[in-house]
């Protein structure tokens, strides 16, 4: 065999090579692309197993993007770079597939609204929304228009944002869809909390017949609950339907849970562990929680509860700086100039195109007048748009400014709070100072009694019964009543709250439960009671039952005082 002929049969075996691998790609494409629906999961697994070496045309390497970019959304995986996407946008729309076109610039609208450009995104959209009108495919529509309505929300425009919602849903029911039918109502209810209608939220989702076994959509119906029933101080609705959510929810699920809001609702329930519990979990999960508002908001609620004042201060601080951030990126971004420049756009094409079948004889001046009205209406708009947008930005100024000095008065009401927290430390420690000074009567009392007798042979009955006349002084209800109510003021009203919540306990708990809580020993308790040491320990134990199976949303608090104080 000639060297000429080894070249030529290598080359046909290469060529042979690279085409079996074309072939395999296209069909692992062709089963990703049909898995991608109802099981995203595996199109992903798919996907992520073929080397980017492997794509030899352009065609594979947009449906590559395309696809990928799918799989990766519907998979939770939220991506920020649209340099993979932008891939597939300019090949179909240099090759028109109309639902794969559709697509693309649909997806690379997702990855624009994920990195907060809202410009790109809202042009994304709605040249996505105007494919998908020609292609007529209710499940694109609906997409389309549930994307725009998020696109909304990031500008904070909840009209708007509830009218595409509407549309979203109803182009899915079409589409036979229900599962996305059912994510759409409940985002289209959670928008009604936004605009500050939490009952038409609630009743919105009460009427949801939910009759879907989804368990992340479950998890997602029950957390939706939490915003609106807080908002009405309904909190044990709240946390039974955290509950229920995360009884559904996994930890695949984890980057979709609100747990600063959890954690908020468990600082009203009065209950700061768990709701610093739900704080750790959120710094576990979310690499970003340091740069969210809603993270500092629940800790510095929770501070406050602690009565951590400084602390909920820096906290507050941190979240206005975020929310700052914020609202100054959606200035920069300017959604409806986007709109504007988009429709204004598209109306010039169409009338470019129409003006292309007039005449030649009226083709030069139908273009000078476009020119003119052209430049007419531009200059027009743009002095418009420049005025709206200096309004805008006065108007975002003042409400800054008017933040501001809200944190500057909640600083002013917090170091208030503790002023006053101070004065009432000062007050406990002389009914404390008051307490200790009657105990120490007592015993100079016995003191002096054993120092003039000690030499008298009845000196131990003489004391014995000193010490039984000082039992009685202290046995007298005028005494007891003092006591009680020194107990309460410097135990956070601990009596009083316990009477209130324990209503089946009678006067001589109360007073057993004061004299624990003011340090009184077991056998001290039992002279002053007139009850045996056994008798002590029983109706001990029979109380801390009695408390640990009540109702009482203090009964932790109870629990832990007489616990330390036993």
């Amino acid at each position: 065999m000639t060297r000429h002929s080894i070249i030529i049969y290598s080359l046909l075996l290469l060529f042979a090579m690279a085409c079996s691998t074309s072939g395999r790609v296209d069909t692992m494409l062709l089963e990703a692309e049909s898995l991608m629906m109802e099981h995203p999961d595996s199109a992903l697994a798919i996907l992520d197993s073929i080397r980017p070496s492997q794509l030899t045309s352009d065609r594979q390497r947009a449906d590559y993007a395309l696809l990928l970019t799918q799989a990766r959304d519907k998979n939770f995986r939220f991506e920020t770079d649209d340099s993979l996407i932008s891939t597939a946008v300019a090949y179909f729309d240099e090759h028109p597939e109309p639902r794969k076109r559709t697509l693309a610039h649909m997806y690379r609208g997702i990855l624009n609204l994920y990195r907060g450009n809202l410009t790109v995104a809202i042009k994304e959209a709605l040249t996505a929304l105007d494919l998908a009108d020609r292609l007529n495919d209710d499940y694109i529509f609906a997409k389309t228009h549930e994307l725009i309505a998020d696109i909304y929300v990031a500008a904070y425009n909840f009209d708007k944002a509830i009218t595409h919602r509407r549309l979203a849903a109803d182009y899915y029911l079409r589409a036979d869809k229900p599962l996305n039918n059912q994510y759409a109502l409940v985002e289209f209810a959670s928008l009604h909390n936004r605009i500050g209608q939490p009952e038409t939220a609630i009743a919105m989702l009460d009427t949801l017949s939910i009759e879907i076994a989804d368990s992340t959509f479950l998890g997602y119906y029950h957390e939706t609950y939490l915003k609106p029933l807080l908002a009405i101080d309904q909190y044990d609705g709240a946390q039974r339907h955290s509950i229920l959510a995360e009884r559904f929810w996994g930890k695949e699920t984890a980057e979709l849970q609100n747990r600063p809001y959890t954690s908020y609702m468990y600082t009203l329930l009065n209950r700061p562990d768990s709701a610093e519990h739900y704080l750790q979990l959120e710094r576990q999960y979310n690499p970003g929680w340091n740069n969210t508002e809603e993270y500092h908001w629940a800790r510095s609620t929770l501070l406050i509860k602690r009565h951590d004042y400084e602390e909920a201060v820096e906290e507050l601080q941190t979240m206005w700086t975020i929310h700052d951030k914020g609202v100054k990126e959606v200035l920069k971004n300017n959604v409806a100039f986007a709109v504007s420049e988009f429709h204004q756009g598209k109306a010039i094409a169409e009338h470019e195109r129409a003006d292309m079948y007039h005449a030649i004889a009226w083709l030069l001046t139908t273009i000078i007048l476009i020119i003119c009205f052209g430049f007419f209406i531009f200059y027009r708009e743009r002095m418009k748009r420049k005025r709206l947008e200096l309004e805008n930005r006065m108007l975002e100024a003042r409400e800054l400014t008017a933040r501001l000095l809200s944190l500057e008065d909640n600083t002013a009401a917090l170091k208030s709070i503790a002023a006053e927290k101070d004065i009432r430390l000062r007050e406990q420690t002389i009914l404390v100072n008051q307490l200790f000074r009657d105990r120490y009567k007592v015993l100079n009392n016995l003191s002096n009694e054993y120092f003039e007798k000690r030499d008298s042979d009845a000196t131990r009955l003489t004391i014995i019964k000193d010490v039984e006349n000082e039992i009685a002084k202290i046995k007298h209800d005028d005494y007891l009543d003092q006591l009680k109510e020194i107990v309460d003021q410097c135990r956070d009203n601990i009596l009083t709250r316990m009477q209130e919540q324990m209503p089946r306990f009678k006067e001589n708990d109360i007073t057993f439960c004061a004299l624990i809580l003011a340090g009184f020993s077991p056998r001290a308790i039992c002279l002053i009671m007139d009850m045996k040491h056994g008798n002590y320990y029983n109706k001990w134990t029979r109380l801390r039952a009695r408390i640990a199976d009540s109702a009482a949303p203090d009964k932790e608090f109870f629990l832990t005082a007489l616990n330390n104080k036993l």
